[in-house]
């Protein structure tokens, strides 16, 4: 951006800022003077459009080609409360409309950055028990960017959107850095939704009610590739480091490295004030205490017909976890939005590699597929679980687990506790242990066995992984 088209945008937004609207608590009643800076610069080729510290009120500010936007060090984008405000976005492929804050389109070479703050305002848009309203497509996002080419975001921090945070919607070319994003103000609070290539996302930190960092693909005529997670730290009520669940086409290429899975700061809570996820998590995931912990610290999921491959997770520590690993072949056949049929259902080449983890659950880990949807090639290689325990009898190592090949994917899909209390594998071509245990935490005992194979061809010999582990 050259440095006149800079000045000019700083000018801009100086003279038209108008002061009525700088504490307004609802919706707008006119359009945002941050989108007309944006529109004038664009205007004018690009240029850097800054919001100065104050709380501004907005609806969608759409992004246009060459032009960034700059939060200053006490700026804060306050999203509007009337639906009326925001740009939405239809995609032929997509988990509904997509509508936000901030928004680009089709936009090249556009920036977010600064160390100001956007805040959503997602307890306004909460969905009510029992009442099904304010779904995924009409609650806006925080970050929107669609079919757009070299989005950079810096420094800023996304706090409590109305539903997922910052979303990649067949993107090419992405960078995110020192990015802080923090919502557990409504159902599905993802961090990022990651489908794009070409993308690296490094020094952030997401602190979010469902999953923190997530590739999807929706668009099965879309590649999801080269994609770079690292150095980052993720807090989730969920899954903290996730591929699928919306496996439609291809992701591959993809690595997760030198990043760390916590426990969530806080978690949603209900009209009374109930805090719901931590009661959902001790009812259903057996030998899970009340408190905040994630579902998953690694997740990998192909369950849509595509083709998931050639992923690696490498130097990630886990703590307050229920099950730090679940990686799961399934068929659901949820092909909607007019998604066409697909036989593909390709789930290989995985590497989880120097995990150092801590689970809560009596669920054990499990690696698992489906006839039609094997894994295959997968490896451990130094990993390291410190495992609850639990099973009190030997019943379970002999339990059948039932196959659920359409359900829903999530590490306690099983309805029971597995025959293992470290890591189940079944229905696997292909899987390599090195250097890899899962132990009993101190004062815990299982009757189960550390690592249970069921139909795995060249599995290792489990009795000798049994004989170190346990």
């Amino acid at each position: 951006m050259k440095q006149a088209q800079a000045i000019f945008g700083i000018c801009l937004a100086a003279i038209i800022l108008p002061q009525g609207m700088l504490f307004a608590a609802d919706g707008l009643s006119r359009r945002s003077w941050v989108q007309e800076a944006v529109d004038a610069a664009a205007a004018t080729g690009g240029g850097r459009v800054v919001v100065p510290p104050g709380r501004h009120v907005t609806g969608t500010i759409m992004l246009k080609s060459n032009v960034e936007l700059h939060l200053e060090e006490g700026a804060v984008l306050v999203a509007s409360t009337n639906r009326a405000d925001y740009v939405v976005l239809k995609p032929r492929f997509s988990e509904g409309n997509l509508l936000g804050i901030v928004m680009a389109d089709g936009a090249t070479n556009v920036a977010v950055t600064g160390k100001g703050e956007i805040l959503g305002g997602g307890e306004r848009w909460m969905r009510r028990k029992g009442v099904r309203h304010n779904t995924e497509g009409e609650r806006p996002r925080g970050l929107v960017f669609k079919d757009c080419a070299d989005v950079r975001l810096e420094n800023f921090t996304l706090r409590d959107a109305a539903c997922w945070g910052c979303v990649f919607h067949c993107c090419d070319g992405v960078t995110a850095r020192n990015v802080k994003i923090n919502s557990h103000a409504n159902w599905n609070n993802d961090g990022f939704d990651i489908e794009a290539k070409n993308v690296l996302i490094e020094n952030c930190d997401v602190d979010s009610g469902d999953d923190a960092y997530v590739l999807k693909s929706n668009n099965p005529g879309f590649v999801v590739e080269n994609v770079i997670v690292r150095n980052c730290t993720g807090r989730s009520t969920s899954n903290v480091f996730k591929l699928g669940t919306a496996s439609h086409g291809t992701m591959r290429n993809v690595l997760f490295e030198n990043c760390r899975a916590e426990a969530p700061r806080r978690s949603l809570r209900d009209e009374e004030g109930n805090d719901w996820f931590a009661d959902y998590r001790a009812q259903r995931w057996a030998g899970a205490t009340k408190g905040n912990q994630s579902l998953s610290a690694i997740a990998v999921e192909c369950v849509d017909g595509g083709v998931v491959s050639n992923v690696v997770f490498r130097g990630i520590r886990a703590r307050n976890t229920l099950v730090p690993i679940f990686v799961r072949g399934g068929m659901r056949r949820n092909r909607a939005n007019g998604i066409p049929p697909s036989d593909n259902y390709v789930l290989s080449d995985i590497c989880i590699a120097d995990v150092d983890a801590r689970a809560e659950s009596f669920v054990a880990s499990s690696i698992t597929g489906v006839d039609g949807c094997r894994p295959k090639n997968i490896v451990l290689k130094n990993v390291h679980v410190d495992c609850k325990g639990g099973g009190a009898t030997g019943a379970e190592r002999t339990r059948s687990v039932p196959e659920f090949p359409g359900s829903y994917p999530e590490s306690r899909m099983f309805r029971c506790m597995l025959p293992a209390y470290g890591l189940y594998v079944r229905h696997v071509d292909g899987i390599r242990l090195e250097d890899t245990s899962f132990t009993l935490q101190d004062g815990s005992t299982d009757a189960r066995e550390a690592i249970v194979f069921d139909d795995v061809a060249d599995a290792p010999d489990s009795t000798s992984y049994n004989h170190i582990t346990s």
